[in-house]
């Protein structure tokens, strides 16, 4: 029982320090934007396009939010948004070149975060955390709905 209260209060306190994270700007400059629309431009950018309801899906956010989150990136110049030639009822959103630049950023952005937290650890600990982290993953891919934020 002790193990399992040790457990949830560190996944609490890890997931108020994402949260945290979450609310402070994902970007530097005008293109500045939230860790979800961070998230969502990072997904484009591998895909190059993809329906609203396709990135609801894979990120496993509410479709409503994804619309809002799809829009505020249009606004910023980031994606372009059409109706889908085959089916008019879907929204493509598609990546631009300032969108594309700004992924790039990202990504280093986040990939030197991680190679900063990951270089203050063991290898022990990183061995540990990846698995560990693999198993969570597993475990939330299985079963959890879309929620309404990343």
């Amino acid at each position: 029982m002790a193990e399992i209260d040790s457990l949830e209060a560190l996944l609490a306190r890890v997931m108020r320090l994402v949260a945290t994270q979450g609310d402070e700007p994902a970007g530097d400059g005008a293109a500045a934007m939230t860790l979800t629309e961070g998230v969502v431009l990072v997904e484009l950018f591998g895909a190059g396009e993809a329906t609203q309801a396709q990135l609801s899906a894979r990120l496993r956010v509410d479709k409503s939010r994804m619309s809002r989150v799809c829009s505020s990136l249009e606004r910023k110049g980031l994606v372009a948004r059409e109706r889908d030639e085959r089916n008019r009822r879907n929204l493509v959103v598609r990546i631009t070149g300032a969108g594309t630049t700004a992924a790039k950023g990202l990504r280093e952005t986040w990939r030197e975060r991680h190679e900063r937290m990951l270089g203050a650890m063991t290898a022990e600990e990183r061995q540990g955390l990846m698995l560990g982290l693999r198993a969570l993953a597993r475990e939330l891919d299985g079963f959890h709905p879309p929620r309404e934020a990343i």
